[in-house]
C-alpha cells in the first residue's frame, strides 16, 4: 500500500466517521449547555479519538505485532481502556469547564469506575478500528513483499536455466578431470573436487531458502582456498569462524556476496591489511563481519542491487529482527551482519 493511498484511506475514514458521530449528536443532543461549549466538547472528543487511534496504529502495534510480542499487545491494548476515559475526563471536566463552566458528566456520575466503564464503549471501539486497519495494512505489505520476492525468484530462476549448461555434464566432467589428476597433480585435483562441492552447492543444496550453516561455512571456506590458489597463495585472508554452529541453519548464499565484495575492492596483497572475515555465534545468533582495506580512488557502490536485494531479502525473513551496518572509514569498510538463526 502506498503512502498516498493510506493517506486516502484514513482521509475518507475519518469524515465519514466524523459524520456519523455528528449525527448522533444531533439526534441524541440536549439543548442544556451552550453552542460554545457543544462545539468545543464535539472538538475534542474528536481530536481524542484521533490521538488514540494514532497511538496504537503507529506505536502499540507496529512495536508488537510484527515480533510476536502479544503479551505487550495485550498490555498496550488495555493501557488505552484507561487512558482514553483519563484523558477525556481531564480535557471534559477540567480544561473546558474552567473555559465554559459545564460539565459534561454530573457530580455523581464522575467517580473514577463509572466514568471509565462509561467510556468503555469509545476505549473498545477505536482499539477495534486503529487494530484491523493496522492488520489490514500489515497483511498487505507483507503479501506485496512476498510476491515481490516470487517474482524475482522466478526471473532469477529463469535467467539460470537460460545460461546453465547440464550440471550434470559438468559435474561428470569435473569428476573425469579430479580422477586423471588424482595421482599426478594432487593439488589441482583437489581444487577441481573443490570447485565440483562449491557447484553442487549452489546448484543442487541451496534450492531450499535455509541451509545448513556447516554447509555454508564450507563453500566459503572452498571459494577462498580457490581464490588463493589462483593468485599463487599470495593473498593474506583471515578466516575465522567458530565451530560451535550444530544443526544452525542460515538463508541460503546470504554471506557469499559480502566476501566477494571485500575481494572485488579491497587490497588483497598487503599482510599488513589482511582482509579479515569472522563468523561467531551466541545466543542463537549470528555475527557476521568482514572487514578490508581499500585504496583511496576505490569507490563502493552500495546502492546497487545486490546489496539492494540482500537488503529486500533480510526485511522478508527477518523484519525487524536483523541489523546490517556498513562502515566506510579511512579507507577501510566494515560490513556487520546479525541474525537470527534457526535449527
Amino acid at each position: 500500500m502506498t503512502t498516498k493511498k493510506e493517506i486516502l484511506y484514513h482521509i475518507t475514514f475519518w469524515i465519514l466517521f466524523v459524520a456519523l458521530d455528528q449525527l448522533l449528536e444531533i439526534i441524541t443532543r440536549k439543548d442544556e449547555n451552550t453552542f460554545l461549549w457543544s462545539s468545543l466538547q464535539s472538538l475534542v472528543f474528536t481530536l481524542l479519538h484521533i490521538a488514540i487511534f494514532y497511538l496504537n496504529y503507529l506505536l502499540i502495534c507496529p512495536k508488537t505485532v510484527p515480533y510476536k510480542k502479544w503479551m505487550l499487545f495485550t498490555a498496550g491494548q488495555f493501557s488505552i481502556i484507561f487512558l482514553f476515559p483519563g484523558f477525556r475526563y481531564i480535557l471534559e471536566e477540567i480544561i473546558l469547564y474552567k473555559i465554559t463552566g459545564f460539565h459534561n458528566y454530573s457530580e455523581n456520575s464522575r467517580n473514577i469506575i463509572y466514568y471509565v466503564y462509561d467510556n468503555s464503549y469509545y476505549s473498545f471501539r477505536i482499539i477495534l478500528l486503529s487494530v484491523v486497519f493496522y492488520l489490514i495494512k500489515y497483511s498487505w505489505n507483507t503479501n506485496r513483499q512476498v510476491t515481490q520476492l516470487q517474482l524475482e525468484k522466478k526471473q532469477a530462476e529463469l535467467q539460470v536455466l537460460k545460461n546453465q549448461l547440464s550440471p550434470h555434464f559438468l559435474f561428470n566432467t569435473l569428476n573425469s578431470f579430479y580422477a586423471d589428476l588424482y595421482d599426478s597433480q594432487p593439488k589441482v585435483a583437489n581444487d577441481i573436487l573443490k570447485l565440483s562441492e562449491m557447484l553442487r552447492y549452489i546448484t543442487y543444496d541451496n534450492e531450499e531458502d535455509m541451509v545448513s550453516l556447516k554447509d555454508e561455512i564450507e563453500f566459503l571456506q572452498n571459494y577462498i582456498d580457490l581464490l588463493k590458489r589462483r593468485f599463487d597463495d599470495t593473498l593474506f585472508i583471515s578466516f575465522i569462524y567458530s565451530e560451535n554452529y550444530v544443526t544452525f541453519k542460515i538463508p541460503s548464499l546470504l554471506l557469499i556476496h559480502f566476501v566477494e565484495n571485500a575481494f572485488k575492492h579491497g587490497i588483497l596483497h598487503d599482510k599488513n591489511r589482511p582482509v579479515s572475515i569472522k563468523l561467531s555465534i551466541e545466543n542463537n545468533r549470528l555475527a557476521f563481519i568482514v572487514t578490508n582495506s581499500f585504496e583511496f580512488n576505490e569507490h563502493y557502490d552500495e546502492p546497487g542491487i545486490g546489496l539492494k536485494n540482500i537488503r529486500q531479502r533480510l526485511t522478508l525473513l527477518f523484519p525487524n529482527d536483523h541489523e546490517l551496518k556498513i562502515h566506510d572509514k579511512e579507507n577501510i569498510y566494515t560490513i556487520i551482519l546479525n541474525i537470527p538463526m534457526s535449527q
